[in-house]
């Protein structure tokens, strides 16, 4: 190849035009310059990476470099820059990938508070628990806690004060309660929920922060309320999941049956049918159509997200495997997300999925996120 074919070529790489081929031919080029030089180190010297490659160009017959050779020059020493800076963002990336791939979803795992106090770690502990006078608690499955009678007249306290328990989960962790009056409760990560043991006089009232998903067992005599910080929800017997994390709005999906929906700031009740979702936000109440069934997901082991803004779609992720992350004002409402994601991957796998979905870019430091 002459000069100034070899001139062309490089121009034609330069520009972006050239064939695979001809990409492949100067690639082979620097690269086995490349390998003539020291391993790179992170800390390079990119002057004498220059020098070096310049003495081993040849040199024009008047002892000065030609126009070709110097965009030789200038080709191999950027060659090798991008080569370097290549391999240091590969390692890096290769850091940050590992560094996910090691926070592992979240589980099973809980905290009891007793009435007096005591707090009793969930899942590893002996198979039954003195809840209260006349009632024990007993871990028969893994993850879930099922309370029994053992009188039929299980006593109080001193006085008329009843007994209550909180079950409390963490970030980065799930538990079912199944109540004295056979409800079952899915308590989902950053979570807890307060009951009296057992349910006495006129309705079955708990109160819960966090994220919940009930099914009430039937009771048309003693209904069953779930009080949060801005609502009340009254039912009888029905499934339906409430969202209700602090400083969130409150967030109610009916799945069967059928619940009344009670502000606290105001006295109006709002009744909600199956597949219908309610969103209070101050003294407003907004109701919608939905898929309940995607909203519960979770409890069956799935991130379910239809056209969910990002915000909340990183929230739900950063719960479930206790991660905070930061976005530098890089979304805004308007952003929206579609997935189905199994809760059993790893963080790496999941952020996978969430960079091709939304073409962002997250950078790991410990336990914190930034969102690019």
């Amino acid at each position: 190849m002459s000069d100034q074919e070899t001139k062309d070529l490089l121009d034609r790489v330069e520009r972006g035009d050239c064939t695979p081929e001809e990409k492949a031919l100067v690639e082979d080029w620097y690269l086995a310059l490349c390998r003539q030089q020291e391993p790179v180190a992170y800390d390079v010297d990119y002057a004498r990476i220059k020098r070096e490659i310049w003495a081993r160009l040849k040199i024009g017959r008047n002892g000065s470099p030609s126009a070709w050779y110097l965009m030789a020059a200038a080709v191999a020493f950027m060659s090798v820059l991008s080569y370097t800076v290549y391999m240091q963002t590969n390692n890096s990336n290769r850091v940050q990938d590992k560094m996910m791939a090691a926070i592992r979803p979240g589980s099973n795992k809980a905290m009891l508070t007793l009435s007096d106090g005591t707090q009793v770690p969930l899942g590893n502990t002996p198979d039954s628990i003195q809840a209260a006078p006349g009632v024990v608690a007993q871990q028969n499955n893994p993850g879930i806690l099922n309370y029994f009678n053992t009188t039929r007249q299980p006593l109080k306290l001193s006085g008329d004060r009843p007994v209550y328990n909180t079950i409390t989960t963490p970030r980065g962790g799930q538990y079912q309660v199944v109540l004295p009056d056979g409800s079952r409760v899915y308590l989902n990560a950053e979570s807890s929920i307060t009951y009296p043991v057992p349910f006495t006089g006129a309705t079955r009232r708990v109160q819960l922060i966090g994220e919940a998903y009930f099914e009430v067992a039937k009771n048309q005599q003693h209904p069953f309320i779930v009080s949060s910080l801005q609502q009340s929800i009254k039912v009888t017997g029905t499934h339906f999941n409430v969202c209700c994390y602090l400083h969130q709005p409150d967030i109610t999906t009916l799945a069967e049956g059928s619940v009344e929906i009670t502000p606290l700031s105001s006295s109006t009740t709002h009744p909600l049918k199956p597949g219908q979702q309610a969103t209070l936000i101050g003294n407003d109440m907004e109701v919608k159509a939905v898929k309940a069934e995607d909203v519960t997901a979770w409890k069956d082991g799935l991130f379910v997200f239809n056209g969910t803004p990002l915000k909340e779609v990183l929230q739900q992720i950063g719960r479930w495997y206790d991660v905070e992350f930061t976005y530098n004002n890089t979304l805004t409402n308007s952003r929206r997300f579609d997935a189905e994601i199994p809760r059993s991957l790893n963080l790496l796998q999941v952020i996978k999925i969430i960079e091709t979905g939304s073409k962002l870019t997250f950078r790991i430091d410990g336990r914190k996120i930034n969102v690019q």
